[in-house]
């Protein structure tokens, strides 16, 4: 990734210091991301989309303060993680289905006390923005009950709990 920021440097004898820049800084942008977005991937993305706009702009950014580099740093990283935040509300969601799926239920997907042991452990693993609505959810609340207990909107909900189940099915799948 460092070799794409320095390929769109303005000039090549700036390379060092933004390679001092970036290691310097690159944490700091991170958990600055990651703390608005609570997700490590759109974290990374934060990061990238920082450091590139900062290499491509390197000859006008001032880098005499480190104090001051690090509070433009950190106010580029809020002000990207809140922008990605608000694209995404925007966009519509990945399609859900609504209604239940009518297939057969197989003889081997009956659930045992040892699956149920297990998806709670699973469960009590994941990220709270998942575990949460999932834990809500098999104690019987609605959609609707859930988000207003979250503060989050139905459709954030709906979202998780898709996402929460896809990951479920993925670590149940992973294990056997």
């Amino acid at each position: 990734m460092l070799a794409m920021y320095l390929a769109v440097l303005d000039d090549r004898s700036s390379e060092e210091q933004f390679i001092d820049v970036y290691n310097t800084y690159k944490r700091l942008v991170y958990h600055t991301a990651y703390k608005i977005m609570g997700d490590s991937y759109l974290a990374e993305d934060v990061l990238q989309e920082v450091f590139l706009y900062v290499a491509k702009n390197f000859s006008k950014i001032h880098r005499e303060n480190c104090h001051e580099l690090a509070a433009y740093l950190v106010s580029c990283s809020r002000s990207r993680a809140y922008d990605m935040l608000r694209k995404q509300r925007e966009e519509p969601l990945e399609e859900i289905p609504d209604a239940p799926d009518d297939a057969p239920v197989p003889d081997d997907a009956a659930v045992s006390t040892d699956n149920i042991q297990h998806l709670t452990e699973l469960i009590g693993q994941m990220k709270p923005m998942y575990r949460d609505p999932l834990r809500l959810l098999a104690m019987g609340y609605t959609n609707r009950e859930i988000a207003e207990s979250l503060g989050l909107t139905d459709e954030v909900v709906r979202m998780r709990l898709f996402r929460g189940r896809k990951l479920l099915w993925k670590e149940l799948n992973h294990h056997e």
